[in-house]
């Protein structure tokens, strides 16, 4: 697993204090929908309604950690957050009682619920996968759900190049996923090693850097690189939802 959060030193505290701020406002989202139930009949539509909305703010608190965590974050944000969304949804869930319990998956690849890999093999994710279990007990009735939620963005790279003079040129395609469907990207950068181990070295305009979007989550980069022996592309991208995610690839010439 190989993170770098280097390329994103100058943005990432900005994106976390952002991260910070949707947090919050989830946890007072979360309040309100259980306040306005307050005149709304105890029957089977308003126990499906309460789930539904308990979800969706799990869901939500979710992405808002993943995002924090993967723009230089603490691991231990979604434990974090997810405690506080328990706590307000029991302290604040009106006519009885809510337990929103929660168990980060841990396994070889998941830490606490987080899944960081940012590899060499034109593929990156970032992903969050979390167990839940919801337990009510009203004057009526009682209700008890489990269910998962996995939050993934992921990047993948198809890179090739040509020779042109010293250098190449370079075409990249990046598909932009959330959950393994199309998503868009709320921003892209790209960046190059042109010797082993050494310097990554931004693409920009004076590379003749052109980024075409399809609108489907499918992006063409094509750019001059001053390389010969070896070339590595390295390309950084945040969803709409803030989570970056970081995919490096290795060009092969046509």
């Amino acid at each position: 697993m190989t993170k770098k959060s280097r390329h994103r030193n100058n943005s990432g505290q900005a994106l976390i204090i952002s991260s910070l701020i949707i947090a919050v406002l989830l946890l007072s989202t979360t309040y309100y929908v259980f306040e306005v139930r307050r005149s709304v009949p105890n029957d089977e539509t308003t126990t499906d309604s309460n789930l539904e909305a308990i979800k969706s703010s799990t869901t939500n608190t979710m992405i808002s950690a993943l995002a924090n965590i993967t723009n230089g974050g603490d691991i231990g944000t979604l434990t974090e957050d997810l405690n506080r969304l328990s706590s307000n949804i029991q302290n604040h869930f009106y006519g009885g009682q809510c337990l929103l319990q929660f168990t980060p998956l841990n396994t070889s690849s998941y830490d606490e619920g987080t899944l960081i890999s940012w590899g060499q093999n034109g593929t990156g994710t970032s992903s969050s996968n979390v167990n839940f279990a919801v337990n009510v007990s009203e004057p009526t009735d009682t209700y008890y759900s489990e269910y998962q939620t996995n939050v993934t963005t992921s990047l993948v790279l198809g890179s090739t190049f040509s020779y042109t003079g010293t250098g190449r040129t370079v075409n990249v395609t990046c598909q932009m996923l959330n959950e393994n469907e199309p998503a868009l990207a709320k921003d892209i950068s790209v960046f190059y090693q042109n010797e082993t181990g050494g310097p990554w070295i931004m693409v920009d305009s004076s590379s003749n850097l052109t980024v075409n979007d399809f609108g489907n989550g499918t992006y063409l980069i094509s750019f001059n690189a001053n390389a010969q022996d070896f070339l590595q592309v390295s390309v950084n991208a945040h969803d709409l939802r803030d989570v970056l995610v970081v995919a490096n690839a290795t060009p092969t010439e046509v």
